[in-house]
């Protein structure tokens, strides 16, 4: 059986599929990424080896993304199909856990992390345009919004297998690379693509598409900058915020499931949220406003974040963080969909478009790195991250041809 776009099954499987691309690196960059560098690296060490494998990953996730995006449409015009490119990505995912795995430098480390970051943007790609070529316009929220919810279901992933319980660290990259692939390979199964790409736009509109197209990814870049800091930071500070320091080597784990809690009280109401407000955009066929709205609360509870004393306090912040980064995210997935300015080049658009999700990888380390919050205290550095969010919001409200 074959399900095609846009009922109910397709997007079943592309909900599926995309929520196990984020497991394939939510877990990773946001747990099991400090963890192992809290296992090879020493303690003065461990903010500067992360934030090295953070901008070396987003400078190989850039490359990669627009590379297998440009592959993929070449594909798709030929062939009618971008979902080779997705089960070669799910090899190479597989392997490079492996090497992950077995990591025990800091540089097999970041050999490592290079490897599953080109994996993991070969599934991406392909699976991005998937959503431009398949979805129309009047569904795009709800698919959006079933995509924001991946980053928050991914988190729940980040929980169980962390849980020491689940047992040692290969048995938990077992389990992780098994979610991804039971998430991922119906999609490459059971998908039947549309053979008939849509028309090109008219010249004048696709002047005015790209223009606004700069102006979300604008947006797109300023908010994911936060949410990339918190992110790969999240640990750390609440691990500050306890007025703990760093755990030595191996001494980590205990901690860190206190911190996966805190994760999982937030994910439930962010995942709600984000569906609602898909759905609704929809129906109103409004997006903006939804984008300023998740702005606004995400940037008070990066505030919040800052002056918290408290785990209570810090996972209120946090909480309020998420969800309007989570909704914030969907809702400018669903507006870029509809403002790509071309067709024929949609994976290559939406490489360009994921460099908001590759440089703010990178920009966020460098803030870390500046601000020093080892030394400083995390308040600045969240107080940053939340007049960014601020400005995001209000680089949303300048497009012009969507509402």
């Amino acid at each position: 059986m074959h399900f095609t776009s846009p009922g109910r099954g397709f997007i079943l499987l592309y909900a599926l599929a995309y929520a196990g691309l984020f497991v394939s690196f939510i877990p990773f960059v946001s747990v099991l990424l400090p963890l192992k560098v809290t296992a090879v690296a020493d303690a003065e060490n461990r903010v500067a080896l992360l934030s090295a494998a953070a901008l070396g990953g987003a400078a190989m996730a850039s490359v990669a993304n627009l590379v297998f995006g440009m592959l993929s449409d070449r594909t798709y015009r030929r062939r009618g199909t971008r979902r080779p490119w997705i089960l070669g990505g799910l090899g190479l995912l597989i392997l490079g856990y492996t090497l992950f795995h077995w990591s025990s430098t800091g540089a097999a480390m970041l050999g490592a992390v290079a490897l599953l970051q080109i994996a993991i943007n070969m599934m991406f790609a392909p699976v991005g345009a998937i959503m431009a070529d398949e979805v129309p316009d009047a569904q795009k929220g709800l698919v959006a919004g079933l995509m924001g919810a991946a980053h928050p279901f991914s988190s729940l992933v980040a929980v169980a297998v962390t849980l020491r319980g689940v047992g040692p660290e290969g048995v938990r990259y077992a389990l992780l690379c098994g979610i991804i692939a039971l998430l991922v390979l119906p999609l490459i199964l059971l998908l039947r693509e549309r053979r008939d790409p849509l028309p090109e736009p008219p010249p004048a509109l696709r002047v005015r598409r790209r223009a606004d197209f700069a102006r979300i990814w604008i947006a797109r870049v300023l908010v994911q900058i936060a949410g990339n800091g918190l992110s790969t930071f999240g640990l750390f500070y609440f691990l500050a915020v306890l007025g703990q320091k760093m755990p030595e080597k191996g001494g980590a784990e205990a901690a860190s499931e206190g911190v996966a809690g805190i994760f999982a009280v937030v994910t439930i109401v962010a995942l709600l949220l984000t569906i609602a407000a898909g759905r609704l955009s929809d129906r109103v066929m409004q997006r903006k406003p939804f984008l300023v709205v998740s702005a606004v609360i995400m940037a008070g509870g990066l505030a919040l974040m800052s002056s918290a004393h408290s785990w209570p306090m810090a996972t209120l912040g946090f909480g309020a963080a998420t969800a309007g980064m989570s909704v914030f995210l969907a809702l400018q997935s669903a507006l870029a969909m509809q403002l790509l300015p071309s067709p024929g080049h949609r994976g290559r658009d939406l490489g360009i478009l994921n460099l908001t999700n590759t440089l703010p990888a990178m920009v966020a380390p460098l803030l870390a790195l500046a601000l020093s919050p080892d030394k400083m205290g995390y308040a600045p550095w969240l107080l940053v991250l939340a007049l960014g969010v601020l400005a995001g919001g209000a680089a949303a409200m300048t497009i012009r041809t969507q509402n």
